[in-house]
């Protein structure tokens, strides 16, 4: 059978087929050329995932399920410095299902924050390459570390990061943390060996929260 297409099409959908837009009919017809009756799996990336056919009209609804959020992870990141890095994060993210991510305000942050509509275009590519029901939440704004309530953050001396069912995680920037920007009591947790990138670490949270907890 091969791959089957699986698309992001925000609902609600009121009808028995759902109209895809013409970038995506474009993308199945062309890139993936898919004729009509080929099986494709669909999403309102808010939980509901269906299995339906594709049609000269769009797609064909058939079984349709909700999903409830796999993980309640939440990633505080100081963004990186560049679109292309920013891309890779949200899309790894967003492919390892993680919750919310948010952009977070550091004393040595250069990153500035990425368009929305840039953001949300990387996440619907990653859920439909990923096959996921959900797009993550994303902060617009920045978030400053007295917002974040309770969270552990990443620190190579720290301790291994076990994490538990709704961490949040704080990932400083390349230049890392000042030297009073945690608070005394947060507690520092390590995600490897090595010294990495903001992007890389993020993806490090998001890969142990997915391997320890999910199960």
């Amino acid at each position: 059978m091969g791959h089957i297409p699986h698309l992001l099409v925000p609902g609600p959908w009121p009808d028995e087929v759902i109209a895809v837009g013409g970038e995506q009919r474009r993308h199945v017809a062309t890139v993936l050329r898919r004729e009509t009756g080929s099986p494709v799996s669909y999403t309102d990336g808010a939980g509901i995932i269906g299995d339906g056919v594709w049609s000269a009209a769009g797609i064909e609804r058939g079984d349709e399920r909700f999903e409830e959020p796999a993980t309640q992870l939440t990633i505080a990141v100081a963004p990186p410095d560049s679109k292309d890095r920013q891309r890779w994060l949200v899309e790894k993210c967003t492919e390892l299902g993680v919750g919310r991510l948010r952009w977070l305000r550091t004393q040595f942050g250069q990153g500035r924050l990425p368009r929305h509509d840039k953001v949300h275009s990387w996440m619907v590519s990653a859920v439909e390459q990923s096959r996921r029901s959900r797009l993550m939440s994303i902060d617009d704004d920045w978030t400053a570390m007295s917002d974040l309530g309770e969270f552990v953050a990443a620190d190579l001396g720290g301790v291994p990061f076990r994490p538990d069912a709704a961490s949040v995680v704080a990932i400083g920037p390349e230049g890392g943390w000042a030297p009073d920007e945690l608070p005394p009591t947060c507690r520092r947790v390590s995600l490897g060996t090595g010294v990495l990138r903001s992007e890389t670490a993020a993806v490090a949270a998001a890969a142990i929260f997915a391997v320890t907890v999910k199960q």
